[in-house]
């Protein structure tokens, strides 16, 4: 089976190559702009299990943050963050659900504008 590790880290670095922050898991503090993975449900789903051939799809849900003092400069922030993530998913990358409405949400203490997409990956051994 694969390193949900790895290829959490994998995604992250990929991700990261449009020069943003991005953290491989929900962290305590989030500096924005910032990319932030989460597992999504469901997280883990077998396709072929047993012999040489194990395969698992895993799913992903990202978060875009952005600082919301400026309502029309977050909304052009989060738009550009949301397209710089289309452009740069690995390739193979399963978009499960588009990316959700900016809202306005409380984030390490501080008000952000966030949205979500969920991804899929299939790994293998």
């Amino acid at each position: 089976m694969a390193n949900l590790v790895s290829l959490r880290d994998t995604l992250a670095t990929a991700l990261s190559a449009a020069g943003r922050v991005v953290y491989a898991f929900p962290r305590e503090q989030i500096t924005p702009p910032a990319l932030v993975l989460v597992p999504a449900t469901p997280y883990l789903t077998p396709v072929a299990i047993g012999g040489l051939s194990n395969r698992i799809n895993v799913r992903f849900e990202i978060t875009a943050v952005v600082g919301a003092a400026d309502n029309q400069a977050a909304l052009a922030n989060i738009e550009t963050l949301m397209l710089d993530v289309f452009n740069i998913l690995p390739a193979g990358t399963s978009i499960i659900n588009g990316w959700t409405m900016p809202q306005i949400q409380e984030v390490t203490g501080n008000q952000m504008l966030t949205s979500q997409i969920t991804i899929e990956l299939v790994t293998t051994n």
